[in-house]
């Protein structure tokens, strides 16, 4: 007999290697699995998001939940020990269900001190839209190496805010999954001169070779956007000129996908991007993209902000307010906090990582999704400086 812990997974034929799913395939303290679901009514009065991460080699599960109303947004974080609930992806009031894989999943935030809560099923009609590996490494050390897949889709549910209950329709919704997993640098207190944002508690772990550092500006991120029987997912890395860049997560990659899986996807070759920020910050107001694809054939996509804003640094990105992703908390541990997206100084601790809510153009058709551009450092073509915030 042995100390091998076995998991639901194990009773599947789905091994890799000669040990139980309870071990990952790597010793490294930042493997990270991640499971991210955003949804949002079309006429922008509600959005909510959640999170689930898993750290095997942390002996951490964590999670948040975020629900946008015009203005506001509310921010609940969890975290626990993974062990010996590895299968339950439950963390505090929020809890993540794999419903039908890969097109159906149930996001639940339970009641809690904010007032906020909800049950919202995601469903999607597109096959996983997976990307190349991204990987980036320093001195012979790896720093992140990791693969994802996004997969656009609707939702429907219930969304209760301070009293008031929104409903989400699967007619009239818009949302996406991304899942990734591989080791990941932003997990935990970061190496020195790691990516990180303004957080009072982002004091760098210490006995590490620093890390090293990005010394210029860039514009990284995703876009998700859908037009019923096909849609956009990509993603983007910009320099301060705004060209194309690789970066840790890959460089600039994408496709359209169609609803119809008898229909192969088309490869974006390449994909010029110009963003216009709202003066003086890094929040972006509006995209014009062009997409060449791999058939010949081009899409120009024109995007415009429709109020709804989630900043999902408040889910412990980068470290918030003392929370970081991955970071050991004991037992289980539960926060969070309302922030008011009017207020200036919200916005400045907030700042560089959102999920724009957009109503997209395509020639004749008009669609629904999210654009999340992170602008870190300086950003000249944007009119964006060192000293730029919300």
């Amino acid at each position: 007999m042995t100390d091998v812990i076995l998991t639901a997974a194990d009773e599947y034929l789905n091994h890799q290697m000669v040990a139980s799913f309870e071990q990952v395939g790597t010793t490294d303290r930042n493997w990270t699995e991640k499971g991210y679901i955003v949804a949002y009514d079309v006429s922008g009065e509600i959005m909510v998001t959640a999170g689930i991460g898993k750290y095997s080699n942390r002996d951490v599960m964590d999670g948040f939940a975020g629900v946008a109303v015009p203005g506001k947004q509310y921010n609940v974080r969890a975290t626990r020990e993974l062990r010996p609930e590895l299968d339950r992806t439950v963390v505090g009031p929020i809890s993540w269900e794999v419903v039908r894989a890969p097109s159906n999943n149930r996001i639940v935030l339970a009641d809690n001190e904010l007032g906020v809560s909800y049950d919202v099923t995601y469903e999607s009609d597109f096959a996983p839209i997976v990307g190349s590996p991204g990987e980036r490494r320093d001195r012979g050390i790896t720093g992140n190496h990791t693969i994802r897949y996004f997969q656009p889709g609707r939702a429907s549910g219930t969304v209760t805010v301070e009293g008031r209950t929104y409903t989400l329709d699967p007619e009239r919704s818009y949302a996406y999954k991304d899942r990734s997993w591989g080791i990941r640098t932003m997990t935990g207190i970061p190496n020195p001169n790691s990516f990180w944002f303004n957080d009072p508690t982002a004091v760098p772990e210490t006995g590490l070779r620093p890390a090293p550092g990005h010394g210029q500006g860039v514009l990284h991120g995703y876009l998700n956007f859908s037009f019923g029987t096909w849609c956009l997912s990509s993603t983007f890395t910009q320099g301060p000129d705004g060209r194309p860049m690789k970066s840790s997560t890959g460089t600039t990659e994408g496709f359209i996908a169609f609803a119809d899986d008898e229909r192969p996807r088309l490869r974006i070759t390449s994909l010029d991007l110009d963003f216009e920020f709202w003066p003086g910050t890094r929040r972006a107001k509006s995209l014009r993209a062009h997409a060449e694809l791999d058939d010949g054939t081009s899409r120009d996509i024109a995007c415009s902000w429709k109020d709804l804003v989630y900043y999902f640094r408040g889910g412990g990105y980068f470290g918030f307010r003392g929370w970081w992703q991955g970071g050991y908390r004991g037992a289980l541990d539960v926060g969070g906090e309302v922030m008011d997206l009017r207020s200036k100084a919200d916005l400045d601790e907030l700042y560089g990582c959102e999920e724009i809510a957009v109503d997209c153009v395509c020639g004749d058709e008009t669609g629904y999704g999210v654009m999340e551009p992170w602008a870190i450092g300086a950003l000249p073509r944007y009119g964006i400086t060192e000293e730029t915030l919300g």
